[in-house]
């Protein structure tokens, strides 16, 4: 049996909607999680995204990331690596990005406009 592979992914501002909707739209599984404590957190929305290892969907999430980033300038996807390195996904391949998620801690979706329903 493969190790299961979880992804987190951070939504903050205006970003659920449309970032969820790309991820439904090519198939891709994701679920809320619930976070309870009683010490501050950090704002944001988070889903995850799990498989097993060898099923784990990364060049679909790499492209919907891409394609996600392009359509408007504001905005960010911020990638937090296992081992503390960050790293702003703007300007990468998709080839790159599935490199860089597969590592991936947690992934920052920011969109700071909200969505006027003529960008997609």
């Amino acid at each position: 049996m493969g190790r299961i592979s979880v992804l987190r992914i951070r939504l903050f501002n205006h970003s659920e909607e449309s970032f969820l909707s790309d991820l439904d739209d090519v198939g891709i599984s994701h679920s809320r999680v619930h976070q309870f404590s009683t010490a501050p957190q950090a704002s944001g929305i988070v889903e995850m995204i799990s498989s097993l290892s060898n099923a784990m969907p990364w060049n679909s999430i790499a492209k919907v990331l891409i394609k996600w980033l392009e359509i408007r300038k504001s905005r960010k996807v911020i990638v937090t690596t296992e081992d503390g390195k960050v790293i702003h996904l703007e300007g990468y391949s998709a080839n790159q990005v599935q490199k860089i998620i597969t590592n991936a801690r947690e992934v920052m979706v920011f969109d700071t406009k909200p969505d006027s329903g003529h960008d997609k």
